[in-house]
């Protein structure tokens, strides 16, 4: 995973720090955040309000937290956001009700969204300070694929404290969000973005305005955009009613565990082999494999087997991962350096638009019709959206 940068030390020091702030800060021991709530007396109605409320929130603080890490040292913001991490973790351990959990979910977003964007712009500003930009794609396939084993070893131990002392989860995520910012103070602040500071004081109404001029002269970025969102917001959502299913189905502590495990190896090797996609086939035929066979995992979910819904749970997540890096990659070389953070909360802001509707829906169909009918109908949806749009291509050909 290490990449050489020879005789540019304090580059691989700030890379190196990143990596390990990135493990911690995604240690996912929380994840299993449907089932904590189901043990602490939410129904599952409640339970999709609140990650409404957390979606709600995280929009509304999305792009005034993307403008502080234009504006301020992108360390200070990544700390920042570790510190509200905490905060919410104590909420979560002493809730005792709805409104006590959504005030930690409200926290937890403006967590979420302080490094949404951010850690992101610090490494490419770290490399373009010293011309090194033809890295970013490699660093970034690394980077999610430490998001992906973060996010696999936090699972697995949250899996066997299920049955067992479940709380714990929130003690350790509180440890962990400490290691972080241990490791953000490890990292240098690329001088480009210091530079940036001292020349421009733009307001927030000007940054706001300027991304939006951005997009609609840039429609095909907004357009890539808005399918990342609505792509992560399907995968995501597919994600967290999965764990629903899992306890409708009984499954014990290591059973969690090792279907996580799974998916998680899967999810690794497709954010790995985002470079050599990228290599072999246009992005065009990219954005067609991946919605084709994300639409065939819905559709599949149709059959109401536990192996097959599994394994459905896997190839989605294995595709998610794989969309990822390779629009990072596209969307990092089209942004302008002094609004990249705030760009990039944009597109996170697209994301909880999309969760904000698509998740209570979601949940509502699971309780109305089954998880297995629920996600088969957003497959036919999906279906006849790509059926209408390859009409209208053929029609304007023609």
């Amino acid at each position: 995973m290490e990449t050489k940068f020879t005789n540019h030390l304090s580059v691989k020091r700030t890379i190196s720090a990143n990596y390990h702030y990135s493990f911690w800060a995604f240690f996912s021991i929380t994840s299993l955040w449907v089932i904590y709530l189901t043990q602490h007396g939410m129904s599952l109605i409640q339970v999709g309000l609140l990650e409404s409320i957390f979606h709600i929130a995280s929009l509304l603080f999305e792009v005034p937290s993307g403008t502080l890490a234009d504006h301020f040292p992108y360390k200070t913001v990544l700390i920042l956001g570790r510190v509200m991490a905490i905060i919410s973790g104590i909420l979560f351990l002493s809730g005792a009700g709805f409104w006590w959990f959504a005030l930690a979910f409200i926290i937890q977003a403006f967590s979420y969204n302080l490094n949404s964007g951010t850690n992101e712009a610090l490494v490419f500003e770290t490399l373009k300070a010293d011309h090194l930009e033809k890295h970013y794609l490699k660093i970034t396939a690394n980077l999610n694929a430490i998001y992906e084993l973060a996010d696999m070893l936090g699972l697995i131990v949250a899996g066997f404290f299920v049955h067992w002392h479940f709380s714990l989860t929130y003690v350790i995520y509180i440890f962990t969000s400490l290691l972080a910012i241990g490791a953000i103070l490890r990292m240098q602040e690329p001088h480009s973005q210091e530079k940036a500071e001292v020349e421009s004081a733009t307001s927030f109404a000007i940054i706001v305005k300027t991304s939006w001029q951005f997009l609609t002269n840039h429609p095909l970025v907004a357009g890539l955009m808005l399918f990342l969102a609505c792509y992560e917001a399907i995968g995501t959502t597919y994600f967290f009613y999965f764990q629903t299913l899992m306890t409708q189905y009984h499954f014990t502590g290591w059973q969690i565990s090792a279907v996580i495990v799974i998916a998680a190896c899967f999810n690794i090797v497709g954010a790995k082999s985002a470079p050599t996609l990228e290599k072999h086939w246009s992005k065009h035929h990219l954005i067609l494999g991946l919605v084709s066979i994300m639409i065939m995992g819905l559709l599949v979910s149709i059959v109401q087997n536990i192996v097959v819904l599994t394994i459905c749970f896997v190839l989605i997540g294995l595709v998610t991962a794989v969309v990822e890096p390779i629009f990072n990659d596209f969307l990092q070389q089209q942004i302008p350096s002094n609004a990249r953070a705030t760009l990039l909360s944009v597109m996170s802001m697209m994301f909880s638009l999309v969760m904000i509707i698509l998740f209570p829906i979601v949940g509502a169909l699971i309780t109305w019709v089954h998880f297995s009918s629920a996600f088969f109908l957003i497959g036919i949806c999906l279906l006849l959206i790509g059926l209408g749009i390859i009409v209208s291509h053929f029609v304007k050909a023609n």
